[in-house]
């Protein structure tokens, strides 16, 4: 049951946080965010086309991001086209990874539930102990040094250097750093409101046991 608890601990919180991550890769979200950061003054093309066009490649609506604006120039560079090859090949493998650590942790889940129902709600109810750690690490590091952090990021996940457009890139001028500082509190906050949920409606059931 030791080695059950500790991978449930580990695949729900991550499923979750990749769950909450994805809300960044919805057409709804780019929109919303449009014209809340200094960069979108500087927007002469057409925000929601580029939204479209962005959002459709990475949920496979497009096959690549090669189109041009109404002026008849190149929405996006080679090399942003090439970083969108990776983001879009790093957000396919998060998915996955996040749906098979579902199925790990629920399908264990159900084994606990079965087995030992104190061991199931005692593991549920401290799900949140090891994933506050990651949130405070990370929550600290972008508070205190977003543009180490998002360095550090790309330089984990990434091989190359792609990522580091230009300020005038159609990517940069729809995502600048605000945008991003943003969103990671943003999927923080309802990480740890997920967590605390769980947490606090395992303590109650437990308490009725």
């Amino acid at each position: 049951m030791k080695i059950a608890k500790i991978v449930i601990s580990f695949t729900i919180p991550f499923f979750l946080l990749i769950l909450f991550a994805s809300i960044l890769t919805t057409k709804p979200y780019l929109m919303i965010s449009k014209n809340k950061y200094d960069y979108h003054d500087n927007i002469e093309f057409d925000y929601d086309e580029a939204a479209e066009k962005i959002m459709g490649y990475l949920n496979y609506r497009y096959d690549d991001l090669q189109y041009k604006f109404e002026d008849g120039s190149d929405a996006f560079r080679q090399t942003e086209i090439d970083h969108m090859v990776d983001v879009k090949n790093l957000y396919t493998n998060l998915k996955l990874a996040a749906v098979g650590a579902l199925l790990i942790g629920v399908s264990l889940s159900f084994y606990m539930f079965k087995k030992d129902k104190n061991s199931f709600i005692d593991t549920y109810k401290n799900i949140y102990i090891g994933p506050i750690f990651f949130i405070m690490f990370v929550g600290g590091y972008i508070i205190i040094d977003f543009g180490a952090a998002f360095t550090a990021f790309h330089k984990i996940f990434f091989t190359n250097d792609d990522w580091q457009l230009y300020s005038t890139d159609t990517l940069i001028l729809m995502l600048p750093t605000y945008f991003w500082m943003v969103s990671g509190l943003i999927i923080l906050v309802l990480f740890s409101l997920s967590l605390g949920l769980i947490h606090y409606f395992t303590k109650k059931i437990s308490s009725k046991l």
